[in-house]
């Protein structure tokens, strides 16, 4: 089961809040801007808000975020004024972005010819780019190329889920893509799971 919170980053967290700890505070202190500081505040608090506030929050070998509670995984996003956490009992991945991005300018870096005949939707190249962008946040790998190593192979728009792979991997990629409120787009990534029932 995946969990999705998309909410707006406030501008200050008050010092009484009790989800933010030291722990938090340390760690947002590295970056420089205050913009910056906020994102990384707001996907922690909501992080404690639904695991507890003494979760450890840690990074793996790639930099992705990752949590000592048991079989428990999160995928973290951030586009403009909002945040997006992912958490779930599986391995995923989370993009948001707002839809009025200019994605077609950059088409050819993330799309192949054949993925952009996949659908005519308006939005199919800010689609495309969110679920690339999980893709690769959930295959946890350096050094992927979004057009050449990531690829989608189908895409059903009745209930907006695609199908892709990793080169070199044999794992399928499920990506559930989501346009909230209109504006914000939201893919999600996990690996696809097989029924292995053998019928006799």
């Amino acid at each position: 089961m995946v969990r999705v919170f998309v909410e707006e980053i406030p501008s200050v967290y008050l010092c009484c809040d009790t989800l933010i700890t030291a722990e938090d505070v340390a760690s947002a202190s590295r970056f420089q801007n205050e913009r910056r500081r906020a994102e990384h505040l707001a996907w922690r608090r909501m992080v404690r808000r639904e695991l507890g506030r003494d979760v450890h929050i840690d990074y793996n070998a790639v930099g992705a975020p990752v949590v000592d509670s048991p079989d428990t995984w999160i995928g973290v996003s951030h586009s403009k004024d909002v945040v997006a956490v992912a958490i779930a009992d599986e391995m995923v991945g989370i993009d948001i972005e707002y839809k009025d991005r200019d994605f077609e300018h950059a088409k050819s870096r993330y799309m192949s010819p054949e993925e952009e005949m996949l659908s005519s939707d308006s939005l199919w190249t800010a689609y495309m780019w969110t679920a690339k962008e999980a893709m690769y946040k959930l295959y946890g790998r350096r050094g992927v190329e979004l057009r050449d190593d990531l690829r989608v192979e189908s895409f059903d728009s009745t209930t907006m889920t695609m199908r892709g792979t990793l080169a070199g991997d044999s794992r399928r990629a499920l990506i559930e893509v989501e346009l909230r409120e209109e504006e914000i787009i939201v893919a999600v990534a996990t690996f696809e799971k097989f029924n292995n029932i053998v019928v006799g």
